[in-house]
């Protein structure tokens, strides 16, 4: 059986909107696809297949980066595809992706929320996927970035925790998180909620469950 993999703080950004290549004999033209995606990885750690948010999978042409062997990843990825929607990874990064522990077995020397940007997030493939700003000194910095559930009664919510060692917001780097929502009952048109620190103002969301 697959595993999920668990992932710690990654900072990168997916560039480009559409991608061409040459052969020597004629112009080649794939179709660009990024976004949020479930990678399968097979018993040497590369990842075989593709799965985006709206279930349809991909099977991969050339060999990524090595992995844990026959597990699941969460990624943000850029792919080519060709006529015979075969993709080609053009760049991926592992998003922040757990099952999320209850905020009540937090140490209160872990709750620190530093502000951060929520640029997008949306439900999708049975996750909430979360594109944020974080704010760092230098490319090499260090900061704490996770998650949890709240013990909210009747809800299904989740804070972001943030520390950012007292580092200086020079610029902006990216992160991303794929939060799971199954197993906890879950229906169509339920609302799920997400809180966190803002440079500008705090967060308070509600999406609906789709």
């Amino acid at each position: 059986m697959k595993r999920v993999a668990s992932v710690s703080l990654i900072l990168a950004a997916v560039l480009m909107s559409a991608f061409i290549s040459c052969d020597d004999d004629k112009e080649k033209v794939e179709t660009m696809y990024s976004g949020f995606m479930t990678g399968h990885t097979d018993s040497e750690g590369y990842v075989t297949i593709l799965t985006d948010d709206f279930g349809t999978q991909y099977m991969v042409s050339e060999k990524s980066d090595q992995l844990e062997p026959d597990t699941l990843y969460r990624l943000v990825a850029a792919v080519a595809l060709d006529e015979n929607r075969t993709a080609r990874i053009l760049q991926m990064v592992p998003t922040i992706s757990y099952i999320a522990p209850s905020d009540s077995i937090i140490p209160d020397s872990l709750r620190v929320q530093d502000p951060l940007d929520v640029v997008s997030l949306y439900i999708g493939g049975g996750y909430l996927n979360i594109y944020l700003g974080v704010k760092v000194a230098t490319e090499g910095t260090l900061h704490r970035l996770f998650y949890t559930r709240l013990g909210t009664p009747g809800k299904v919510a989740f804070t972001i925790y943030h520390n950012a060692y007292d580092d200086k917001p020079v610029y902006t780097k990216h992160a991303y998180m794929s939060i799971p929502l199954y197993g906890y009952g879950l229906a169509k048109n339920d609302t799920v909620f997400l809180t966190c620190k803002g440079y500008q103002e705090d967060y308070d969301y509600k999406l609906v469950y789709k």
